[in-house]
């Protein structure tokens, strides 16, 4: 639908068309144009009978809309959700919409508002007209606690995400929540037990929990816990593109030191129709997920940490016929925080690799306009991208070697 109202800021000013469109709003007078990409806007509202849209180019106001002021609100902030959804690697049917308060605070982050909340089978989503939009993943959620009409849910120490005033939503909210997250659970163990399958409940439990969603976890830990299942881990390894890398890496720091995950059908995400009426567009399943006689394809990923600290070497693989590079990190801290914060930014991107490479420079393209949504609305994975360092490409076994060796701060080999 167009709508016609009267803009004042910088860029432009005067009667114009409006019209909300996929990845962006269109302002368009007699003689000038300007669009307003999702990805440029920090926030909008409705005041004074106006929307006001706060921008990184500066504040548009659009007056004059009449009774129209609320549905072209109302459709600026669908386009503005779906656009958010699809930047957060979040698809599908929701489990529960609901709209209510909320209250986080992470990485010394603290917000607060009233948004759309919606459950869906692995994370809840909070939607406000703004930066604040989260992604929260129930892989990490380590408590539950029920307090005076609220829910609150804590992940790492000092992060939680408080939901409150959902009204005749707050039962069935907390009800799809506890089912989801015994559901991934009951995956969480049922993968681990694939793996290995002389487990005992208890050894799968504790895997488990290191291991939720198939992430990273230091097989020093996992062996003390079963070496059964560390074997099977380096049996999976073997089979996989990182084989080679993994001898190398063993000789970069101790066995023990070294994360590695594996993860089943993960590899492209769709840019497909979803089956949310009308949400076309928003990430659905995985696409190549599959391996050519039908079985789940698996990906082995692995980190490991240089001899002198500060530094990691991580390296994703499917198959012996797909291109492999290993990733290089320089980071402030220790070893294991830097694991749990790659962790966390891994997943909330679907494992989508290319995230985390590109420069400043090349996500002001509008192609990468949602990786760059993402960014803002994920502090992980901003840590993540400015630790990353270089890649190491698998050009030759030796040259990537050598080049391997001289990211993680060891001598060059003689051969």
């Amino acid at each position: 639908m167009e709508y016609t109202g009267w803009v004042d800021s910088l860029p432009i000013s005067g009667e114009a068309a409006l019209c909300v469109e996929e990845d962006g709003l269109a302002l368009i007078t007699l003689f000038d144009a300007h669009h307003i990409p999702y990805a440029d806007v920090n926030a909008f509202e409705i005041r004074d009978y106006a929307v006001h849209i706060s921008t990184e180019a500066g504040a548009f106001t659009i007056a004059r809309l009449g009774n129209a002021c609320e549905p072209f609100y109302d459709e600026l902030y669908a386009a503005y959700n779906k656009k958010v959804r699809k930047a957060l690697f979040v698809g599908k049917t929701p489990l529960l919409k609901a709209k209510g308060e909320y209250r986080y605070a992470e990485n010394g982050i603290t917000a607060k508002g009233s948004a759309p909340i919606e459950v869906y089978g692995d994370c809840i989503l909070i939607l406000p007209p703004n930066t604040e939009a989260r992604r929260v993943p129930m892989c990490f959620v380590t408590a539950v606690e029920k307090g005076d009409f609220a829910l609150t849910l804590r992940l790492d120490p000092g992060e939680s995400y408080t939901f409150s005033k959902l009204g005749y939503d707050s039962a069935p909210f907390e009800d799809v929540l506890t089912k989801r997250l015994q559901a991934l659970r009951k995956k969480a163990l049922e993968n681990v037990k694939a793996l290995d399958p002389a487990l005992g409940t208890a050894q799968a439990s504790a895997i488990a929990k290191l291991m939720p969603e198939g992430l990273a976890a230091r097989t020093g830990e996992l062996a003390a816990i079963a070496p059964s299942f560390v074997r099977a881990l380096e049996e999976k390894v073997k089979e996989s593109r990182s084989a080679e890398s993994y001898a190398v890496l063993k000789t970069i720091c101790a066995k023990e030191q070294i994360c590695v995950g594996i993860r089943k059908g993960f590899e492209k995400w769709a840019d497909a129709k979803a089956d949310i009426p009308g949400e076309e567009g928003v990430f659905d399943e995985p696409e190549d997920a599959t391996a050519a006689n039908g079985e789940e394809k698996t990906m082995v990923w692995m980190i490991a940490p240089g001899e002198n600290g500060g530094v990691a070497a991580v390296e994703f693989a499917v198959a012996e016929d797909e291109s492999a590079a290993t990733f290089v990190y320089r980071f402030q801290g220790g070893f294991e925080a830097f694991v749990r914060t790659f962790n966390r930014a891994i997943e909330a991107i679907a494992f989508k690799r290319e995230v985390i490479r590109l420069s400043d420079a090349e996500l002001q393209k509008p192609e990468y306009a949602e990786y760059a949504m993402a960014i803002r609305r994920n502090a992980s994975l901003g840590f993540i991208r400015r630790c990353f360092a270089g890649r190491v490409i698998h050009y030759s076994p030796e040259r990537w070697k050598q080049g391997l060796l001289e990211y993680m701060g060891q001598k060059r080999s003689d051969s």
